[in-house]
């Protein structure tokens, strides 16, 4: 049991090494638009809007059928381009700071994030005059992505969940009983989880790491946001109001592999893919990634 807990809230912030990917994947080119959005997703400006009084970072580019991207922990809309910059060739894609990060605003409360972070989608699509989206997230936003989905049915075309820590407990995040939280609320970092992750690297690349991570970063909105991972959590229960579709993509050395494909096993209309050359950092700028995004979004009803 100690070791399951362990793997759980280590998962719950793994995004924060996403250092490890390529740190800028190239950006393919977009094709001329007649309207005044940016071509791709570094160019973009930055746009905010008010979620209740958090002030939310979107960025918008490209025409067609809306896609939302959602980041993962401790990170920032920036990881999708390239990702962002392809689908923008054909559709219209709307990246997301999630509150507590980002430009967003910090928030340092659990209450305040987790279920909240889900609020946040639909009402950037009520800002946005925007009825149905297809959504995107990699990490904890795959979690976000799957908790719209479940509470609303009716605004989520597909989704594309991407190495999602995908638990059936609520619970264990909120107590940390093994103090991972707390160890980045009080500014001692994420070096023991990294380890723990990445047994090979040593120990200058680990501290390396966990210093872009915290640069970056509110250590309270962080170890907040660790607490606040059980309200997202969905469970087979919820199968019988969802209606959109899933890809659900996972590298073959990620450790949450075993949480991909249970979840997959219950979602309706929901296809696994296992991408054995992956991990879970380089999973998003996969292109098999992008391949399967793109499919479930063609054969969407």
């Amino acid at each position: 049991m100690t070791h399951l807990r362990t793997l759980r809230y280590s998962i719950a912030i793994l995004a924060t090494a996403s250092a490890l990917a390529c740190a800028s994947s190239p950006s393919v080119p977009a094709t001329p638009s007649s309207v005044s959005a940016p071509a791709t997703l570094l160019s973009a400006s930055d746009r905010y809007f008010m979620s209740g009084d958090v002030r939310l970072r979107y960025r918008d580019i490209g025409q067609g059928e809306p896609v939302v991207l959602i980041h993962g922990l401790a990170r920032s809309l920036d990881d999708w381009t390239g990702v962002a910059d392809s689908l923008a060739l054909d559709h219209r894609v709307i990246a997301l700071d999630v509150r507590g990060f980002g430009k967003s605003t910090r928030v340092s409360e659990p209450g305040r994030l987790g279920i909240e972070m889900a609020h946040d989608v639909v009402r950037l699509l009520d800002h946005l005059g925007i009825r149905r989206a297809h959504l995107a997230g990699h990490s904890m936003g795959a979690t976000i992505a799957a908790k719209v989905a479940a509470l609303h049915p009716d605004r989520v075309g597909t989704v594309a969940l991407l190495a999602g820590p995908f638990f059936d407990d609520s619970t264990s995040f909120a107590k940390d009983e093994q103090g991972l939280a707390a160890a980045v609320e009080q500014g001692r970092g994420m070096k023991g989880l990294l380890r723990w992750l990445f047994p090979m690297f040593p120990d200058s690349v680990v501290a390396a790491l966990d210093a872009e991570a915290m640069s970056k970063n509110d250590p309270r909105t962080v170890g907040a946001a660790m607490r606040s991972m059980g309200a997202l959590t969905v469970l087979p229960s919820t199968a019988g109001t969802v209606r959109a579709p899933a890809v659900v993509v996972v590298g073959g050395g990620d450790p949450l592999l075993p949480q991909s494909r249970w979840i997959a096993s219950w979602w309706p209309n929901a296809r696994l893919v296992e991408l054995a050359d992956a991990n879970h950092i380089t999973v998003l700028h996969h292109p098999e990634t992008l391949r399967a995004m793109r499919a479930v979004m063609r054969a969407a009803p």
